[in-house]
Order: C-alpha cells, then sequence, then structure tokens
C-alpha cells in the first residue's frame, strides 16, 4: 500500500477506507495480508492517532500535505518483495517501480469525468485512467461506480469487483447529547459545494421552518460558509436558523444520535458514507434518489428527488410529522448498516488480492 492518499487527506472518505483497510490487515492475521512499512511522512490524522499502525507502517508526521506530497514525488516507493501493490490515488509517480507485482486499484468514483466543471487542482494532475488500464483487478465501492466505470471504459478487460465500505462501530444509538449541540436540529455533514447540493436543502429548510420552527440546520465539516452561502441563508430569511460546526470524530456518534433527522441530498456519490453513519446511529436519514446512495439506504431511508426543493420539503414535514415513521427508519437504519463493517471490507479486499495472486 503506497503512501499517496496518506500524503494528501488529513481526514476524508479515501483515506479512511485504507486506514481502515490498513488497521484490519496489521491487527487481523487470518486475513493473511502482510502490508509492508511505508516509511514516509504523512498528513493523515487517521493513522496518526493510531500509534500502533503508525509503528507498524513506519510513518511519521510531516509538517503539511505539501511537504508530504514532496517526499512522495522525490523517491519511489520500496516495494522490494511485494507480490501486490495497491495503489491509495492516482497521482502519476504511483504508476512507476512495482517490478513484477500485481497490481490492485481501487475506483471511489467517476464524478470528475462526468461532471468535470467540479474537478479540482489534484484532479488534474491524476491519471486514473493508466491506472484503469494497469491493474490486474480493479475494487470499486458502490455497483452505481463500477457502473459509471464501465460506461466510461467499457473496453476495461480487468476483473471488477464491488467492495462496499464500512461503518465505525462508535456510530450507534444513543449517545448522549454534547452541551454544544443544538436544542432541536435537522442534521447535514460533509462538503457543501458543487454537487453536494446544501443550496437544496437550506431552500428546502426555508419552506420546512414556517411550518416547524425552532429547529435549527445544523451543518457539520466543510468549513465556514462562503459569502454566497451567507448571502443565500439571507435571502431566504434562515440565517438565525442555520449553524456549521467543526466537530471532533469523537463528538460525531452525538451530533448524529441527537439529530431529529439527518438529510444527504448529494446528486452524486461514489458512496456516501455520512448515510451509514447517520443510520447506524439510529436516526431518521432523508437521502436524495440518485447514484449510489439507494444501495446504501436500501429501504432504510426516505427518499426525495435529486435536486427537488419541494420534493424535499415535503419529504422533511412528513417525517417531523409522524414520530412512527422517524422511530421505524431510525430500526430499519440501523439493521441496514449492521449490513456493512470494515471487517468485511477488509476480507472482501483480502479475497480481492487472493483472487489476483491466483491468476483467477
Amino acid at each position: 500500500m503506497d503512501e499517496q492518499i496518506f500524503a494528501i487527506q488529513r481526514y476524508g472518505g479515501i483515506s479512511r477506507l485504507f486506514y481502515e483497510l490498513a488497521k484490519q490487515f496489521t491487527t487481523t492475521p487470518a486475513l493473511g495480508v502482510e502490508l509492508l512499512p511505508i516509511k514516509a511522512p504523512i498528513v493523515n490524522q487517521y493513522v496518526l492517532e493510531n500509534h500502533e499502525l503508525a509503528a507498524a507502517l513506519h510513518i511519521h508526521p510531516a509538517k503539511n500535505s505539501i511537504r508530504a506530497l514532496a517526499n512522495y514525488f522525490s523517491h519511489r516507493t520500496d516495494v522490494r518483495g511485494a507480490e501486490l501493490v495497491h495503489n491509495t490515488f492516482y497521482l502519476p509517480h504511483g504508476l512507476t517501480g512495482a517490478k513484477g507485482a500485481k497490481r490492485v486499484v481501487t475506483i471511489h468514483d467517476m464524478i470528475p469525468e462526468l461532471l468535470p466543471k467540479t474537478r479540482r487542482r489534484l484532479d488534474l494532475l491524476t491519471m486514473k485512467r493508466r491506472y484503469v488500464d494497469q491493474a490486474d483487478h480493479i475494487i470499486c465501492v458502490s455497483a452505481a461506480t463500477r457502473g459509471d466505470l464501465i460506461r466510461l471504459y467499457p473496453e476495461i478487460t480487468a476483473p471488477i469487483s464491488v467492495v462496499h465500505h464500512g461503518v465505525d462501530p462508535v456510530f450507534t444509538p444513543n449517545i448522549p447529547k454534547w452541551s454544544d449541540l443544538p436544542e432541536r436540529y435537522v442534521l447535514f455533514v460533509g462538503n457543501r459545494d458543487q454537487y453536494k447540493d446544501a443550496d437544496i436543502l437550506m431552500k428546502a429548510f426555508a419552506q420546512f421552518t414556517k411550518e416547524v420552527p425552532d429547529v435549527t440546520l445544523l451543518f457539520v465539516g466543510g468549513g465556514e460558509f462562503t459569502s454566497k452561502e451567507i448571502k443565500l441563508m439571507q435571502s431566504l430569511g434562515i440565517s438565525r436558523s442555520v449553524q456549521q460546526r467543526s466537530l471532533p470524530d469523537a463528538e460525531m456518534s452525538s451530533a448524529y444520535c441527537n439529530a431529529l433527522f439527518t438529510v444527504f441530498p448529494s446528486r452524486f456519490e461514489g458512496f456516501g458514507l455520512p448515510a451509514l453513519e447517520s443510520m447506524a446511529s439510529g436516526t431518521a436519514t432523508i437521502l436524495a434518489n440518485a447514484t449510489s446512495l439507494p444501495e446504501v439506504g436500501g429501504d432504510a431511508a426516505l427518499y426525495f428527488e435529486s435536486g427537488d426543493v419541494f420534493d424535499l420539503a415535503e419529504k422533511m414535514l412528513t417525517l417531523a410529522a409522524d414520530q412512527e415513521l422517524i422511530e421505524r427508519l431510525a430500526q430499519a437504519g440501523i439493521a441496514q448498516a449492521a449490513r456493512f463493517s470494515w471487517a468485511k471490507c477488509a476480507a472482501e479486499t483480502a479475497a480481492v488480492y487472493q483472487t489476483t495472486l491466483s491468476g483467477n
């Protein structure tokens, strides 16, 4: 496993996946996977805060991501003795070396290709297509992502397996409310820009709060509100009812648990981990009926037509007025989330490795 994503992300879904895989592989010998040390400076806090894993991988903290990436590009990752390389991202440098080793690549989504206007600077440097072409086996994090990959690259010859993310056991029902959380709130977690459709939720909330007052719309993560978002909230008359917080991981389970319900309106997701975390916490969850979200939510979530403000507002009002529905979705969500675990993710990934090495 190389250090690409650990040099890029302090936190984030992709690094969370590889952190969880590394943790499972190093603590569960029965999986039959031995990780070679990475021996590199990184910024990823998931790994750095797990001292046993950090020691096993021979990693240490970098001052910042620029320093970590500079180190990554200045040397070749030592893969001598590796039977298989699982690249954690798509930077060009990761295509070098690994002579004689099989290569596995994980495709998290095809958002930069399908929504080119959403590309960030790092996306312009990546060589995802070359990783796909050189892979001996491809892992997709959802069937929806697999479908997008095949649609865009129909000539793929490597085997493709779907391996879902897991959910951390800390996300569980009945966590006491932390004192700094609002009294009654609707929850949104993660980045808000572009295809995440936070603006759709703000507009729906403006309709919702006319009939259900004294409720806060709480955005967790994603940074402080932009001037554009502030202007939108002012125009909708909801500025006093909306808050943004950056909460520590230890408080996230409480934030999910004590919400009236969670809304995840994103119109495009490779997987959608916040939806799974919300359901595992026993919180009723509203999802956009788009891409991978129905795959994650199953019959345990309430869905609205992606991008439809009025439909979302109606679903929010329906949920707020029906305690029986809230409780039914909460119980169904717990059962649905139980189908996903990092142990299962690691076992299925290890099975891919074995299949790849055996040439099947």
